[in-house]
């Protein structure tokens, strides 16, 4: 630490005091009068100097403080300079921060206000759904009525089928014993001729039915069968599940006069060995070819040369005895729906060609 001028006129007092040197120069009691005053006045000036010392210390303390307190401002300053500097940075970046969020904010706000109309859009979606569903719903518990109501009329028809079949078995056995019986009794003198036979048990079928053949929505057929039972049991058949049967025929001359005297035909139900000089194959063929009217095949001994002979007739089904019920009834219904749809497309136009 470094010596003040205090401290040094202090110990150049002290040096003199000890020296004697006023007691010397100006006698002794003078002296001594002289040094008590000049004492007293040292004294006075060394207390002033102590005091000044004092406060010179004070003072220097103070300044030493202040000189310190003036360090620590200083760095705290350089520090809140650079606290200042890098909350500026921040600040800034911070802004750059808040305008992208401010932009993300309002993208988010758009979609928001998207995704709530998309939202409106499908509850009014939903809700037409529901109501479409429950439509739907309630159209199948419909359906699922109607299809009890058929199954309960297929089951009885089923039933009155099995009846029918039946009868006819027993019919047939009835015919068979009186066919034995007739050709037991060729040679006899009350035996038929073959002409004779063949007439006997031709039943004139040539017949038209009491329908409204204007109303569409009747499903009219012309049934073309040889066997008088098979004809009789199929035409009951027929009826039963909604047909309306025109007319039945044996030969295929007779269907073709049927259908060419018959206004509206949906479908032909041929047998493919039949009475007359042309079988079922080629009497369809030559109405198909005149009237363009569908044509179902039914045969008891199918073979592979009469197949291929249906084919080239293009006709709409092929059903082999004995006739099962929901064949008949498939087969009938595509047929007619083809030829509705055809007859649709061409205006219901029935053209006959000549031959």
């Amino acid at each position: 630490m470094a010596v003040s001028s205090t401290d040094n006129l202090r110990n150049l007092l002290e040096n003199i005091k000890s020296l004697g040197f006023f007691d010397r120069l100006f006698g002794w009691d003078r002296i001594g009068h002289l040094n008590t005053a000049a004492g007293n006045e040292l004294r006075t000036i060394i207390g002033e100097l102590n005091a000044l010392y004092a406060q010179n210390e004070q003072a220097e303390i103070r300044i030493r403080q202040l000189y310190s307190d003036l360090e620590n401002q200083k760095n705290q300053y350089s520090r809140l300079r650079k606290e200042h500097d890098s909350l500026k940075n921040s600040t800034g970046n911070i802004h750059d921060v808040l305008a992208n969020r401010e932009q993300e904010l309002g993208a988010l706000k758009e979609s928001e206000q998207k995704n709530a109309r998309r939202l409106v859009e499908l509850e009014n979606e939903c809700g037409r759904l529901r109501s479409v569903i429950d439509r739907y719903i309630q159209l199948f518990q419909e359906k699922e009525n109607e299809l009890g109501a058929l199954k309960e009329a297929d089951a009885k028809n089923t039933q009155r089928i099995t009846e029918l079949r039946k009868e006819s078995d027993k019919l047939q056995a009835a015919l068979e014993q009186f066919t034995q019986r007739l050709q037991g009794q060729e040679s006899g003198p009350g035996a038929l001729r073959p002409a004779e036979v063949k007439n006997a048990r031709k039943p004139v079928r040539s017949h038209i039915m009491p329908k409204n053949a204007a109303n569409p929505d009747e499903k009219r057929i012309l049934l073309v069968e040889d066997d008088v039972h098979f004809s009789q049991m199929l035409e009951t058949l027929l009826m039963e599940i909604g047909y309306t049967v025109v007319g039945i025929a044996v030969s295929g001359e007779e269907a073709l006069a049927l259908a060419r005297g018959e206004n509206r035909v949906d479908v032909i139900l041929i047998d493919i060995h039949i009475e007359g000089d042309i079988d079922g194959i080629e009497t369809a063929r030559q109405i198909k070819e005149l009237y363009s009217t569908p044509t179902i095949f039914m045969t008891a001994q199918p073979d592979d040369e009469s197949i291929r002979r249906v084919v080239l007739t293009e006709s709409e089904g092929y059903l082999v005895k004995p006739i099962n019920r929901q064949e008949l009834f498939a087969n009938l219904e595509i047929a007619i729906h083809k030829k509705r749809k055809n007859d649709a497309f061409t205006g219901g136009r029935r053209v006959a060609v000549s031959p």
